[in-house]
């Protein structure tokens, strides 16, 4: 009876041992499996799940990058599309009152002729203080360019506008705008005159430059902006050097104002 005894204790201690063991390799089980399960879903979001967020971020940077500056190249490109600006070689006038000998210099250079300052000037009659009056300077112009001082109804050759009215809607804006647009478009540069106080406030005097280009409105039917090159010493600018922008509106109210209020197209 009590081997029976002992022998029924000892398979209730050799069973309850295993219970327990059960219950810790369950435990541990259980607890691996739950460490398992972790390391996975660390794995997948510290792996896969980051692998993926870096995909996405990468997509997203490359997306960003790839758009932004399209968006802006291609606002950039139809605004270049929209200009037209002729190839002149610059030139900083040598006297400060030379501007028109230097502006028909430029004007010459584009057609292959080459003729100094100082022989302009001498053959313009330019004189200080006043400078040249614009009929010599386009009569020379053409003499240079064409063989004849004045071109005859039909003859090619450089004429001389003079400005009475500069408000949008007048008829000199009109006319200035698609002459302007016409000579650009054949390769030949415009003669520009204009009150120096209202394209540089704070300096006075009259002045001209050289007109070589222009800009249209989105739609391109109108022009919305005038590029000339400025040969004074004292308005080049360090990264476009003479290089001028205004609206045609600014450039005819400073032209109208002259005492020579002329435009040579």
């Amino acid at each position: 009876m009590k081997k029976s005894l002992m022998a029924v204790v000892l398979l209730g201690v050799f069973l309850l041992a295993a219970c327990v063991h059960t219950d810790e390799q369950s435990q541990k089980t259980t607890g691996a499996t739950a460490a398992t399960v972790a390391q996975v879903a660390e794995s997948s979001q510290g792996k896969i799940t980051a692998g993926t967020t870096s995909t996405a971020t990468e997509t997203a940077v490359t997306t960003v990058a790839t758009e932004t500056p399209t968006t802006e190249t291609t606002a950039t490109t139809l605004r270049e599309s929209r200009k037209k600006l002729l190839s002149v070689a610059p030139q900083i006038q040598e006297k400060w009152y030379f501007c028109a000998p230097t502006t028909v210099s430029m004007m010459l250079s584009t057609q292959g002729i080459s003729v100094s300052q100082e022989q302009l000037a001498k053959e313009m009659g330019t004189y200080e203080p006043y400078g040249t009056h614009n009929r010599d300077a386009i009569r020379v112009l053409n003499q240079h360019l064409f063989g004849y001082p004045e071109p005859q109804a039909g003859q090619a050759g450089y004429r001389l506008a003079t400005v009475t009215n500069a408000s949008p809607d007048s008829e000199d804006m009109r006319l200035f705008k698609e002459r302007v647009r016409k000579n650009i478009d054949d390769g030949y540069p415009l003669y520009y005159t204009f009150t120096i106080s209202q394209i540089y406030p704070g300096k006075s005097g009259e002045h001209n430059v050289i007109g070589i280009g222009y800009e249209l409105t989105p739609d391109g039917k109108d022009i919305s902006a005038i590029y000339y090159l400025d040969s004074m010493t004292h308005v080049q600018d360090p990264t476009y050097g003479g290089l001028k922008k205004v609206t045609p509106e600014e450039l005819l109210a400073a032209m109208v104002t002259c005492g020579e209020p002329n435009y040579a197209w």
